[in-house]
């Protein structure tokens, strides 16, 4: 029996379309970010923390910036010059974009080169000389509230603990009266895994620009709009297929 469902005017519901792109990939001609070349293109690599919490003495960057091929070594304190060390996130809050007085997770960003060649990008990152002081780190969110725990964002002022912010909608009166009137109440702590909505989604972008007025990107990720802003806001890159 047929699952199609022809609509009134002959539309696409229920029907099975044929997918046009399969050639080119099958006979290794997909055009991935990768494969795109522009002249004079340069290369980014990030170097990340190893440490969840902990203060940054020092930055020396000299080794790496006198590596053949590497144009130029940013940090945190060199985008602070410019008011563009931190940056607003899409929840209303505001997020380092390169570290500065210190990183605040694992894997934080702090610092970045910019190469001719992304191996020479990459070598770089090992002469970045960071002088890390670990603190007291938080793993658990019931940590990271409990009395005395390590004030994580302690750049906001007025911060005192770990709370992010206080949400609620309904009748609290109504709610409380309803658990109190109840035969019976169940408690229920539930852990749920670390995960990404869409792990294939890859979201690496290149840009040129031919003149002050006229810039083209390519993506890879279906949201260029969002691409957009969040490149010229924070740059950072992955690997994709536009």
């Amino acid at each position: 029996m047929s699952t199609t469902t022809e609509t009134e005017h002959g539309g696409w519901l229920g029907r099975s379309v044929k997918r046009k792109e399969d050639d080119r990939f099958i006979v290794g001609r997909g055009n991935y970010i990768e494969d795109i070349k522009l002249p004079n293109m340069l290369y980014m690599a990030i170097l990340r923390s190893p440490f969840a919490h902990a203060k940054i003495n020092s930055i020396d960057t000299s080794r790496a910036s006198a590596l053949p091929g590497v144009v130029v070594v940013v940090t945190g304190d060199i985008l602070a010059e410019h008011k563009l060390a931190w940056m607003p996130t899409l929840s209303g809050d505001t997020q380092a974009v390169l570290a500065t007085d210190k990183v605040r997770m694992q894997g934080q960003e702090v610092a970045c080169v910019i190469a001719e060649d992304p191996y020479i990008a990459h070598d770089a990152l090992d002469l970045i000389d960071v002088d890390y002081e670990p603190l007291p780190a938080v793993t658990t969110p019931q940590a990271a509230l409990a009395d005395g725990a390590p004030l994580i964002r302690d750049d906001k002022e007025g911060q005192a603990d770990n709370k992010i912010y206080h949400w609620e909608a309904g009748d609290a009166e109504a709610t409380e009266k309803a658990f109190a009137e109840a035969d019976k109440v169940v408690r229920l702590v539930t852990h749920y895994p670390r995960c990404h909505p869409a792990p294939l989604e890859c979201c690496r972008s290149k840009t040129s620009r031919s003149s002050r007025l006229t810039s083209a990107a390519a993506s890879g990720t279906r949201c260029p709009s969002i691409r957009a802003t969040s490149s010229r806001q924070r740059r950072h890159s992955c690997s994709g297929d536009p």
